[in-house]
């Protein structure tokens, strides 16, 4: 099944956002006090409030627009292995490369366990993912044999487990969904998107886009009321379970319907989506991302005119050295043939015959 432009314009925003919500969480940090009293502090944490809104959706994004296609696309053993292999890629290569530079110690036992990032829970988006496409050719025959009202009900009842009005809760940790970033939440954002792909019509994007700004609003209020602290206001997230799993259902329908020219730019983005993976692997591999966001001390920008630009600025760049790094690794994958060795996987995997 060929993807859509508009879902792959989507991965490409996704990710940029995803670099955005590290740099305020990683880099900024949830301890820094933005001072209201003063003007260019005001303007930075509702610059930083309102990118920390998208940014925070991006991860269902990404979860929803696999589900999309996976809940009708046969099963292969290839999408997990390919996943790992990336993942213990850029996990060894940049541990080994930031211990050469001297840039983190030298550690034998970090070393060690840069080969098994999945088991050791280093990227922990990459750890549920797998888990997801594991479950995924048993979620996707739900999807395709649910009645509509059966559907409805499995969806009611897994938004009572799953979703939170507020961080943790109702049920926060008993079910393993405090932030929304587990196998559990994972699975659920994939029926969700089976639901839409089967089921959901076309939505007024008039009343679409009304909607998405409210509940934006909403967001960066209850962002701005849960920072406040004595005089200064500091930067908190809502889970990925709340009010983002509410934005990002929106905003991937949005995409769904999106009809505009396809311009260079649009083109260009469509081309980069299959390198924004790496674009994760790396700038958020542990002992990078420590580095990373220790050298760049962002919050001093925090009270400065340029935070803006600088902000911007600098995920911008962190995506394209990310993309082009990328890009090489896959060039360096297809001359040692490991991709192509990869998908022989799908011919003789025991799992793959037990869905054909």
């Amino acid at each position: 099944m060929k993807r859509e432009s508009n879902f792959e314009v989507m991965r490409t925003v996704a990710m940029f956002f995803i670099v955005v919500y590290h740099c305020l969480t990683h880099g900024v940090g949830s301890s820094y006090g933005f001072n209201v009293t003063q003007p260019v502090s005001l303007l930075n944490l509702t610059f930083a409030d309102l990118l920390l809104v998208f940014s925070s959706i991006s991860v269902n994004l990404y979860v929803l627009v696999s589900g999309y296609f996976l809940a009708d696309l046969e099963f292969k053993p290839s999408r997990i292995v390919r996943t790992w292999v990336n993942a213990v890629f850029y996990s060894v290569v940049i541990t080994v490369l930031l211990m050469s530079l001297s840039l983190a110690p030298f550690s034998v036992v970090q070393i060690g366990k840069s080969f098994f990032p999945i088991s050791t829970d280093a990227y922990w988006f990459v750890t549920q993912y797998i888990g997801l496409l594991i479950l995924s050719p048993f979620l996707a025959r739900l999807v395709r044999q649910l009645s509509y009202r059966h559907y409805v009900g499995l969806l009611i009842g897994g938004a009572f487990l799953c979703l939170a009005l507020v961080p943790d809760f109702p049920f926060g940790k008993r079910f393993h969904v405090a932030h929304g970033n587990s196998l559990w939440s994972f699975a659920y954002l994939f029926m969700i998107a089976g639901f839409i792909r089967h089921h959901l019509k076309r939505v007024s994007m008039g009343k679409l886009v009304t909607v998405i700004v409210l509940v934006v609003l909403l967001t960066m209020a209850g962002e701005f009321l849960l920072g406040r602290e004595n005089d200064g206001v500091h930067l908190y997230w809502f889970n990925y379970n709340a009010l983002p799993f509410v934005l990002s259902v929106l905003v991937f329908v949005f995409f769904r319907q999106l009809q505009i020219p396809e311009t260079g730019i649009w083109r260009m983005m469509v081309s980069v989506a299959p390198y924004t993976f790496g674009v994760y692997l790396i700038h958020d591999q542990l002992m990078m991302r420590e580095w990373l966001w220790k050298t760049l001390t962002l919050p001093t920008w925090c009270n400065e005119w340029l935070f803006p630009l600088v902000i911007v600025g600098l995920c911008l760049m962190i995506f394209v050295v990310g993309v082009l790094i990328d890009f090489c690794r896959k060039q360096l994958f297809t001359l040692c043939r490991i991709d192509s060795t990869v998908l022989k996987l799908d011919r003789w995997s025991f799992y793959t015959k037990l869905f054909t």
